[in-house]
């Protein structure tokens, strides 16, 4: 059985050799961002992610406890040691990997969402003079100011903490265009194929990865081991093909 909370209490961090013997693992998802982790209608915790992590915790024969955070608070409970592992769609960065070890597991390229009856923005240099809304504290959001500061002329970005609050404001006209994850733009044009369309690739596909305490060496090996498992075994392809309608880039 699967556990799910959404509190956990401090320094509940285990290291690997306590994860096995007591076969469960502490995981924190950020719930606002479907496809990859959301709350279904009955509050169960649901998603590509969720789906993967349950197959690498089938591998390792524990059981998951996830935890549910707000993202800008994310990385900072996994060193305060409120869970043992972060899986939940995170780019892989420089200023990251200081921090915290990286298990890569996908790959995903970030997108500009328009509504159908707006124009279409193929490249950055199409987001001069529009209002532009992407979900704070994440690499759309850092590409968006990247693009404001060399010099295209921005109207406005409006950062929202969910992902959901990104398509809520294109669809009100708070907002002209979406910059976000391919996977989270796949999955609402695909809700809503008659409101929204993606009309551009904004940045090439970066790996993103369950992050995990620089301290558990012995844990980042046996997470590895288990994404080279499952991705070995078709188990990667056959889940991420149910949520996105399309194959892996393994």
């Amino acid at each position: 059985t699967t556990l799910i909370s959404i509190l956990s209490s401090p320094n509940s961090y285990a290291d690997y050799d306590s994860i096995i013997k007591n076969k469960k693992i502490k995981i924190a998802v950020d719930t606002s961002y479907p496809p990859m982790e959301f709350e279904a209608d009955d509050g169960k915790v649901i998603g590509l992610d969720v789906d993967l992590a349950r197959e690498i915790a089938k591998v390792l024969k524990i059981e998951i406890e996830f935890v549910t955070m707000p993202w800008d608070g994310i990385l900072a409970g996994l060193m305060s040691n409120r869970y043992d592992v972060i899986m939940s769609s995170m780019n892989i960065t420089t200023e990251r990997k200081a921090q915290v070890n990286f298990v890569p597991y996908m790959e995903m390229g970030q997108v500009f969402v328009v509504k159908k009856s707006g124009k279409p923005v193929k490249s950055e240099k199409d987001l001069a003079g529009k209002v532009v809304t992407v979900q704070a504290d994440t690499t759309s959001f850092s590409a968006v100011e990247s693009y404001k500061k060399n010099n295209i002329a921005i109207k406005e970005i409006k950062a929202f903490v969910a992902a959901t609050e990104t398509f809520s404001a294109l669809k009100s006209n708070q907002a002209e265009v979406i910059v976000t994850d391919e996977a989270v733009g796949l999955y609402f044009v695909g809700l809503d194929p008659k409101t929204f369309v993606i009309s551009g690739v904004a940045m090439k596909p970066e790996p993103i990865g369950i992050a995990v305490k620089k301290s558990d060496p012995k844990l980042l090996k046996a997470l590895e081991d288990a994404v080279a498992i499952i991705k070995k075994n078709g188990t990667y392809s056959k889940i991420y093909k149910q949520w996105l309608k399309v194959d892996p880039k393994i």
